[in-house]
Order: structure tokens, then sequence, then C-alpha cells
């Protein structure tokens, strides 16, 4: 390592010190409103210098935070951290921005199924808790507002939609704040220069349906099997499964309608989102593996 690269290391730990002492001060501020600047340190480290300089300094990062943080905390602000090293590590190597955006996007749901998913009574989430309470909430509104539920609704089913929905939109969020913050540093700083915008879309392969296609199977069958034990591991791996199974429909929707030129297409689909979330996620999840399995981009819009 250059006495460079040794300097900039140290004034990244440093900043990364700062940030977890910051938060240690005012608890809930930075690692939960504004988490997204934990991995900004990293990234700019990781643009400048060589993968295994950069995982010098993560590693010597992650120690730190676990000798001045609390272990929860630590655990937590490890993903951030990954985060930060695999995004720097994508600009270092020259990414393209697609790669870019889904490695920001992937490790925000590593993040999101690891702290709420996984470990979720170590960072004090309560997913059947909260389900129960969007339920009863839900039930509420309908009984005091007289509205009829249509035959074949799930109410419990909409109510878990509707949990998964504000989860996704926190992953979204968060992981697209890092990846434009990330952008717009490394450009000012003149650190690397920004790939431009390809006009491929993204399509998950094969191999990469079938596994979104087995995270989404043990849900329905703790359901069916009324097993508590392995619901919140099955919400959380379900979650993931839908995330990605509808990124790839939405990249899907975005060709057909640069195909067919429809009016207000993107509007059609929000407003479709809005009146029937249960069957649009159930369409999107079956486009999304459709174009996985069998190429429906390919064999449907010539793309």
């Amino acid at each position: 390592m250059s006495t460079r690269s040794i300097t900039q290391g140290a004034l990244t730990i440093a900043l990364s010190a700062v940030l977890m002492l910051i938060s240690r001060q005012f608890p809930g501020v930075l690692d939960v409103l504004i988490a997204w600047i934990l991995p900004l340190p990293l990234v700019l480290y990781g643009a400048r210098f060589k993968p295994s300089q950069m995982w010098v300094v993560f590693f010597s990062t992650l120690l730190l935070s676990f000798l001045i943080a609390p272990f929860t905390s630590a655990l937590y602000f490890m993903f951030y951290f990954l985060h930060g090293a695999i995004f720097g590590i994508g600009l270092h190597l020259k990414w393209s921005r697609q790669q870019l955006f889904l490695s920001s996007m992937g490790s925000m749901l590593l993040v999101t199924l690891f702290s709420v998913g996984l470990f979720s009574s170590l960072f004090g989430y309560d997913l059947i808790g909260e389900y129960q309470v969007i339920l009863s909430q839900l039930s509420n509104i309908l009984t005091e507002t007289g509205i009829n539920v249509p035959t074949g609704v799930d109410i419990a089913r909409v109510a878990l939609i509707s949990m998964i929905t504000s989860y996704v939109f926190v992953v979204i969020v968060e992981g697209f704040l890092v990846y434009l913050m990330a952008l717009i540093l490394v450009t000012r700083l003149k650190i690397v220069e920004i790939p431009p915008k390809s006009t491929k879309r993204f399509q998950l392969p094969l191999v990469g349906g079938i596994i979104a296609l087995l995270l989404i199977i043990p849900y329905p069958l703790s359901v069916a099997l009324n097993n508590e034990t392995f619901l919140i591991p099955a919400i959380a791996l379900y979650v993931s499964g839908v995330v990605v199974i509808v990124y790839n429909a939405l990249n899907f929707a975005i060709i057909f309608k640069r195909t067919f030129k429809v009016k207000y297409f993107y509007l059609i689909l929000v407003l479709l989102l809005l009146l029937i979330p249960q069957i649009w996620l159930d369409v999107m999840l079956i486009v999304g593996l459709l174009d996985s399995f069998v190429q429906l981009r390919q064999r449907w819009l010539g793309a």
C-alpha cells in the first residue's frame, strides 16, 4: 500500500468513526433517518484504490465499529459499510450504471433482509405484530366506512402486500440515495469517470428466476402449515424474491411501453397498483417469471 492509500484509508476510517459517534450521541437519527450516508466514505475510497486495499479499510472500519458502538448497531453498520465497499469497488472496476444501480439495490435489500427479517428480534422488529396491526387497522377502516369487501379479495393478503410495499419503498429510496450521492461525489471530486447510460435493460437470467421463485415458496408453505417459528424468515425471503421478480417485470414493462408507445402507460400502472394491489402483484410476478424462464421480451417484443 502506498503512503497516499494509507493516509486516505485512515481518513476514511476516521470519517466512519465520526458518523458512528454521531449515531451513538443521537440514537435513531443516523441509523434510521439518514443511514444512507454511512456507505459514502468507503465508496469514495473504493473508487480511488484497488479492491485489495479497499477490503483492508473495510475490515479496519468494521473492527472499529465493534469497539465504539453497541453490538446491534455495529452489526447494522456492517451491512452499510459492505454496501459502500461493494459500490466503491464497482466504481473502480468501471461497472456500468445499471450494474452500480443493481448493486446498490441489492445491498440495501441485504440490509433489510438481515435486519428486519432474519435478525428481527435482535434489532427490535416484530413483523408478526406489525402485520397484525396493519390488518386490524385495515379491517377497522373497512368497518367504519361501510365498504363491502368484494368476494375473493383476501384482506390478510392485502395487509401483507401493504407491509411488503413499505419495506420495498425503503429499500428503493435508500438504495437510490446511495447510488445518486455516490455518483455526484465521485463526479464532483473527479475521482473516476462515470460510464455513460446504457440503453440495454436488465433481464433476470434463468438461474436467477429459479432462485427468486424458490425464495417466495417458503412463505405460503408456512401459512398453510401454520408454522409461526419460520414465518418471519419466510416473509423476509418472500420479500426478497418479490422485489427481484417485480423489478424484472418493470423492466419488461418499460420495453413494452417503448415498443408500442402506449400513452399514460406508467400512470395506468401506478393506478392499477393503488386500486388492485393483489391482482397487480400477481400479474407482475407472472410476467417477471415468464420473462426469465421463456425470454418473454425476445419472443413478444423482439427486444
